[in-house]
């Protein structure tokens, strides 16, 4: 039994206990996760932990009931005298210590029962134990409540940009004629995603949902800020390509003009007529593509355009290809025309200018190179004769000189 200074303890401490029970309980009550679970139509894994969570908070109400109700009767008890008497002490003993706190009645299935045993059995704790338990549960429910709340601030802190976000991408994907379909869909998926918000926030928070919507915009937004790039600096494309189709009709125009006299100069040159296909095929393609302004989307105007930016380019590299082939064959016959005057020089410095077999040599050269149309491969035969005959007589005198 209890003596008066320990039941006065006691009893000080579990009033104590009581109010701040009491205040926990109402901030609970309060709590904006409690707000948010009670007046939503739950679904999936939230709904679950919430009832678990909402059953543990009816429970705690009854439970600090019958706490503070006991507590009262102490205190009631503890009233009577000043000094309370060993009636009142082994009274007060048995409420602050006894297992006289009931629980709910569990029925005994009959299997489990004995012939003269009970049909129902009763849980009793003490006044500790069940403040016990009413810690657990009520950690249990706060978590709920916090992991709710939490949950929801964060998602609803990114759902509310990302729909910003997604509102400015649709307004570009109109002005470039493209990816509205694809703006539909992600708009599809953030709504659920903001249904399940919620609905089901706890689930939200397990699989983040959001993370994948986020990525999808930012890749529509690089995609369509590449179209709008495309959209701006479109004139200037076209210029470009312009210029381009410019030289290439240039060259195509040298090319044919220098062509005939190359045929009359050089023979047997194995090279294709010029024509002018490469700059009628660009510019039938630069009309198409600038045709098809106002009426395509400006992902198909890119794709056109990087295609047609490719043929150009080659187009102008195949043309100045053939105007140097052209021009390469009468810049040969000007190579070996030079070559021949520098070894008649370099014969003459080495005494040869009478030699009758170089004179020989170099006019069977001479003849071939300055008569039209000229025989590049024969000329070049011609020459390497007459520099070997002028290398055979000048190496004995180099001979003896070393």
């Amino acid at each position: 039994m209890l003596s008066r200074d320990e039941v006065d303890r006691a009893l000080a401490a579990v009033q104590d206990d009581s109010e701040r029970i009491a205040e926990s309980l109402v901030a609970m009550d309060a709590h904006p996760g409690h707000r948010l679970l009670r007046d939503a139509a739950l679904t999936g894994a939230t709904a679950q932990r919430w009832a678990r969570a909402r059953v543990a908070m009816a429970t705690l109400w009854e439970q600090y009931a019958s706490y503070r109700d006991l507590v009262a009767r102490a205190l009631e008890v503890r009233a009577r005298r000043s000094r309370p008497g060993d009636e009142e002490l082994a009274e007060l003993t048995g409420i602050l210590h006894a297992p006289i706190v009931e629980l709910d009645s569990a029925a005994v299935p009959i299997e489990r029962r004995g012939l003269t045993g009970p049909a129902q059995v009763t849980e009793r704790i003490t006044l500790a134990e069940l403040l016990s338990r009413m810690r657990q549960a009520f950690d249990t429910v706060t978590a709920v409540l916090a992991a709710a709340e939490s949950a929801w601030s964060a998602a609803i802190g990114r759902l509310d940009p990302l729909d910003a976000r997604l509102h400015t991408v649709s307004v570009l994907a109109e002005s470039v004629g493209a990816a509205g379909h694809d703006v539909s869909v992600i708009r599809g998926d953030l709504d659920k995603a903001r249904e399940m918000v919620l609905t089901d926030v706890l689930t939200v928070h397990a699989t983040d949902p959001l993370s994948g919507i986020e990525r999808r915009i930012s890749e529509l937004e690089t995609r369509l800020a590449g179209l709008a790039q495309v959209r701006d600096r479109f004139t200037a494309r076209v210029a470009a390509l312009e210029s381009v189709l410019s030289d290439v009709e240039a060259i195509e125009a040298t090319a044919r003009q220098t062509y005939p006299a190359m045929v009359e100069k050089i023979a047997a040159p194995g090279l294709p007529v010029p024509g002018d296909q490469a700059s009628a095929t660009l510019r039938e393609r630069l009309r198409r593509l600038t045709a098809r302004l106002g009426t395509s989307g400006w992902d198909v105007l890119a794709r056109e355009a990087d295609e047609l930016d490719r043929f150009a380019a080659n187009a102008l590299e195949s043309t100045r290809t053939a105007l140097r082939a052209i021009t390469g064959l009468l810049d040969r016959r000007a190579e070996l025309r030079g070559r021949l005057e520098a070894y008649q020089v370099k014969a003459a410095r080495l005494g040869h200018a009478e030699d009758p077999g170089l004179t020989r040599l170099h006019g069977e050269a001479q003849q071939i190179l300055f008569t039209a149309p000229c025989d590049l491969a024969a000329a070049t035969r011609a020459l390497n004769r007459y520099r070997q005959a002028i290398q055979d007589r000048t190496q004995p005198r180099e001979e003896r000189t070393e």
